[in-house]
C-alpha cells in the first residue's frame, strides 16, 4: 500500500537531483512513492534519473511548465493519499516523512509541514524558516499573508486537500505561498517543531536568481485580491497596499527574494 508519494521537480540538476532522490530513498518509511518530473531539462537530468534509479517513476515534460505546474503533474499521477515535495536541490533529513504523518495522525489535520534549514553558500550562513519559535499550527491563514514560512520541501498535503485547493499556481514567483494560502483558507496545518529539510541557496536557486519587482508586485497583488475575498480586517487590507508600496518602492534594488524580504522586515511588514 502506497500512503506518501514524494514529488521531485526537477531541471537541468543533474547531478543534484540525484542526492535529493538519495535522500528519499534512504528513509525508513514504507510505503512511500517516489516521482520525478523532469521539467524540459536541456542537461540530461532525466537520463541521470533513469540511469542511476530505474525504480523511480519518470515523467517528461516536452518544454518548460514551471515548479509548480510540474508538481502538479507530479500530483496527478501520484497514487499515494498523502503528497510530499521536495525541490530537487534540497534533500530530506533521516525521519522527515515519518515526522511529518505522525503530525497528521496526531491531529487529524491534513497537512504537516516542519522546520527547514538553509544554506546560503553565497554569504556561507544558515538560517531556519520558519525562524526559532515562530512555528504555527491550526488556521494560519492571517500569518502567512505576513510572510510564507514554510517551503513545499518540508510539507505534506492529503491528495484530497491538494485538489480542493486548487493546486499550485503557474506564476515565476510565489507559486507555493499562493499554494500554501488557498489551502489555509479551509485547512488547518499541524507543525514538526524539527528541522526535516536541508535546503541549499546557490547560485543556481530560483530564490537567488535575478529578482523582478513587477513579478513581486503582481504578486502581492494577488494577495491582496485573497486577503478581500477572505474578508481579512481592513487592518490587514492595509498592510498588503503598504507592502506593494514598499515594494514597488524599494524592490528595484532588491538583487533576490531574501532582500525583499529584509526591506519588509525594516518596514515592519514581514
Amino acid at each position: 500500500m502506497i500512503r506518501a508519494s514524494c514529488i521531485i521537480p526537477v531541471r537541468n540538476r543533474k547531478d543534484m537531483v540525484l542526492e535529493a532522490i538519495e535522500s528519499v530513498l534512504a528513509q525508513a518509511a514504507s510505503g512511500l512513492e517516489v516521482i520525478v518530473v523532469d521539467d524540459g531539462s536541456t542537461d540530461g537530468s532525466a537520463r541521470q534519473v533513469k540511469r542511476h534509479f530505474p525504480e523511480v517513476r519518470l515523467l517528461e515534460t516536452a518544454k518548460r511548465i514551471g515548479p509548480g505546474p510540474a508538481r502538479n503533474l507530479g500530483a496527478e499521477a501520484a497514487r499515494g493519499t498523502v503528497l510530499m515535495f521536495l525541490d530537487s536541490d534540497d534533500t530530506w533529513i533521516e525521519d522527515h516523512p515519518r515526522l511529518l504523518l505522525q503530525a497528521m495522525d496526531r491531529t487529524g489535520f491534513p497537512a504537516a509541514y516542519g522546520i527547514t534549514e538553509n544554506v546560503d553558500m553565497p554569504k556561507g550562513s544558515r538560517f531556519q524558516i520558519p525562524e526559532q519559535g515562530k512555528g504555527k499550527e491550526g488556521f494560519v491563514f492571517d500569518e502567512l499573508l505576513r510572510w510564507c514560512f514554510l517551503v513545499p520541501s518540508a510539507f505534506a498535503v492529503t491528495k484530497k486537500a491538494f485538489h480542493d485547493a486548487g493546486g499550485f499556481e503557474a506564476c515565476d514567483l510565489g507559486e507555493d505561498w499562493l499554494f500554501f494560502l488557498k489551502l489555509a483558507r479551509f485547512a488547518p496545518f499541524a507543525f514538526v517543531p524539527e528541522v526535516v529539510t536541508l535546503r541549499s541557496l546557490h547560485q543556481g536557486s530560483l530564490c537567488c536568481t535575478a529578482f523582478s519587482s513587477g513579478k513581486a508586485a503582481s504578486l502581492v497583488k494577488r494577495l491582496k485580491a485573497l486577503a478581500h475575498g477572505c474578508a481579512c480586517s481592513r487592518e490587514t487590507i492595509r498592510r498588503m497596499e503598504k507592502i506593494l508600496h514598499v515594494t514597488e518602492k524599494d524592490g528595484k534594488k532588491c538583487r533576490n527574494v531574501q532582500e525583499w524580504y529584509m526591506s519588509l522586515k525594516r518596514h515592519n511588514l514581514a
